[in-house]
């Protein structure tokens, strides 16, 4: 089979190919990194602050300790409950005297001295382990019906007024042998149901006797001013 053979005008036409070699060296070396200070002073600056934050929070927690603190209001000489009490984290201060959690359930039982509001930390002062009546003093109970009392009923340790009565159909400005005692209330416990409440009040222990008998006879009422 013969040969085709281009022409040489055909041949001087087409481009010469030519290869590049790569060098090896090229290849293997990685491109440079531009290094931004910012971006570095930055992230040291980050990493600083982290550090001083967590010591902070570390520090504040090593130096609290947790006291007692009262949960709902509580009067002044109701006995402590324990769904009363509960403990809170805060920090010492020298000027503030508190209880230690670990002695909550001692306070269970004992008796509050002075009004403790809800959210308060309760003081050492605040109770006392002291039972009413104190020596000197004698618990009466009087059985009151709407009429003999207001309608608003005193709190605990209010001081109030004890005074006879005089008989049904008796008059009132008509001499009738008034008596009046000095009282402080207790406790109160109302039944509704029955119609009446039935404080339990201290009074000197020479005039607890004396009270008890008028209060038996049911012709009694009680009183009290503001503070």
């Amino acid at each position: 089979m013969p040969t085709a053979t281009l022409p040489s005008s055909v041949s001087s036409t087409i481009p010469a190919v030519t290869t590049t070699s790569v060098s090896d060296e090229s290849l293997l070396t990685p491109p440079k990194l531009r290094r931004r200070p910012v971006l570095i002073a930055l992230g040291v600056v980050l990493i600083v602050v982290s550090a001083v934050v967590a010591w902070y929070v570390v520090a504040i927690v090593k130096d609290t300790v947790q006291v007692v603190a009262a949960v709902v209001d509580i009067p002044r000489g109701s006995v402590l409950e324990r769904h009363q009490l509960t403990t809170v984290e805060i920090r010492p201060d020298p000027l503030l005297k508190t209880i230690a959690a670990a002695d909550l359930e001692q306070l269970i039982g004992q008796r509050a001295v002075a009004d403790i509001s809800a959210g308060v930390i309760v003081a050492p002062a605040a109770v006392s382990q002291t039972l009413l009546p104190e020596a000197g003093q004698a618990m009466v109970g009087l059985r009151l019906e709407s009429g003999q009392l207001p309608a608003t009923l005193p709190r605990h340790g209010q001081p109030i007024t004890v005074t006879s009565t005089p008989a049904d159909n008796g008059d009132p400005n008509g001499p009738f042998g008034e008596k009046t005692f000095a009282a402080v209330v207790v406790n109160y416990s109302e039944h509704p149901d029955q119609g009446y409440t039935v404080l339990d009040v201290v009074v000197p222990v020479d005039q607890a006797a004396s009270l008890a008998g008028v209060a038996a006879t049911g012709r009694v009422a009680v009183f009290w001013n503001a503070e």
